[in-house]
């Protein structure tokens, strides 16, 4: 998915969104899983993701758990040309361990849109999921989280998904690729066939039992 020209807010005039890796495009409101077997192709789409969103003058918010993954974010970020202090000092780039239940990520979403678009222009929402693990009780309530993010009315976030797939049970990955209907896999962006819509998925979700992540 390409676009042309571009204006200031990073966003072309036929609305397409460059997502800042790969030559690939976007509109808002799409939400996008990125599937990867290695914490090198994890950085490279994440620095490049957030990077195009603060350049644009666009909103970020990085969910992505404590530790070295943040902390390799922020060197990352500040050797690409970004003023990291000045961006989270500012409200623009937000960092955040992510959260346990739906209703709080749900809430931490309302409060982040509540910026579009008089203060920026698009939201970009990204998630390491692997900050999942140690905070969500089940698969089926990340998934509702998931599902979720296919129901956001206007004005709609860019949300960017990543899942390393050695980290996660062949049924978790199979779940996410139910909720996400673009997927990233080795650079290409495809129009995922195995997508299903979200009152078709949730319905789906209440009657299974709890399973876990990995």
């Amino acid at each position: 998915m390409q676009g042309t020209s571009q204006v200031d807010s990073g966003i072309t005039k036929e609305g397409r969104i460059p997502l800042g890796f790969g030559d690939l495009y976007a509109s808002a409101g799409d939400h996008i899983g990125h599937f990867y077997q290695s914490s090198e192709e994890e950085k490279t789409v994440l620095v490049s993701f957030v990077k195009a969103g603060i350049e644009a003058g666009q909103k970020c918010v990085c969910l992505m758990g404590a530790g070295s993954k943040h902390l390799e974010l922020r060197e990352a970020l500040a050797d690409a040309g970004i003023d990291v202090e000045h961006a989270i000092a500012s409200g623009q780039l937000v960092f955040d361990e992510g959260k346990s239940q739906p209703e709080e990520l749900k809430q931490m979403l309302r409060e982040a849109m509540l910026d579009i678009p008089d203060k920026y222009p698009l939201l970009r929402w990204v998630g390491v999921m692997s900050w999942a693990l140690k905070k969500v009780p089940t698969a089926e309530m990340l998934m509702e989280w998931e599902s979720h993010c296919n129901c956001v009315d206007d004005p709609a976030p860019i949300f960017l998904c990543q899942y390393e797939l050695p980290m996660f049970l062949g049924n978790v990955v199979m779940d996410a690729m139910k909720t996400h209907p673009i997927c990233v896999i080795s650079g290409v962006i495809h129009q995922n066939p195995y997508y299903q819509k979200p009152e078709e998925y949730l319905e789906e979700l209440r009657h299974r039992n709890a399973t876990s992540l990995a």
